[in-house]
């Protein structure tokens, strides 16, 4: 039964915090509202509720459209307008974009009259003149090419070319050892003849 008028009360607290109940139903709320406290937090947490009820109840103003425009207008505020340029922004922006179109102009004209890239073996120098075409293996070292070719007496005339070969001054006796290194993919002859 103690349950029973728990959820009696319960569903009367809505009514009981906006004052809708009689005096019966009121005194009943109030005597167990001494006892129960989750009653009286559940009133607690009722009660802003029923202010909003409160205020969503009263009457909306339904004034005059022209008082409340004349309260509105003071807290307009008038946008200002966008400042126009200065005048001589136009000429400067000008003056600016031709500064950019010269330099544009003479880093290309410098770019045309500068020399072209020249390898080792240029056009215009003396001739390439090797005694053999070498290729090392992928992964050789600079080193170890380094020593290779100190102890056969070789040297670089020009290279890597773009297959990755290397063109060599090298005797017969050199050349024989460098085929038979273990970092040499390839090494022939470009000289008719035995190599110088």
């Amino acid at each position: 039964m103690e349950h029973d008028e728990h959820m009696a009360v319960q569903a009367l607290l809505p009514w009981y915090a906006r004052g809708r109940l009689d005096a019966a139903q009121a005194s009943e709320v109030q005597a167990h509202l001494l006892n129960c406290a989750a009653c009286r937090a559940e009133l607690a947490a009722e009660e802003p509720m029923q202010t909003l009820l409160q205020v969503a109840a009263s009457p909306a103003d339904t004034g005059d459209v022209e008082a409340s425009l004349a309260r509105l207008k003071p807290r307009l505020r008038p946008h200002p307008a966008a400042p126009r340029p200065a005048r001589w922004m136009p000429w400067a922006l000008g003056l600016q974009g031709l500064a950019v179109a010269a330099l544009l102009t003479l880093w290309l004209q410098a770019r045309q009259d500068g020399p072209d890239y020249q390898g080792l073996a240029a056009a215009g120098s003396a001739p390439v003149v090797a005694d053999a075409l070498v290729m090392f293996k992928p992964g050789t070292s600079e080193r170890q090419l380094r020593e290779l070719l100190r102890a056969h007496g070789a040297g670089v005339v020009a290279g890597p070319t773009e297959t990755g070969a290397w063109l060599l001054h090298v005797d017969a006796r050199g050349l024989a050892a460098l085929r038979a290194a273990p970092i040499v993919q390839m090494a022939e002859p470009l000289q008719p003849g035995p190599p110088r």
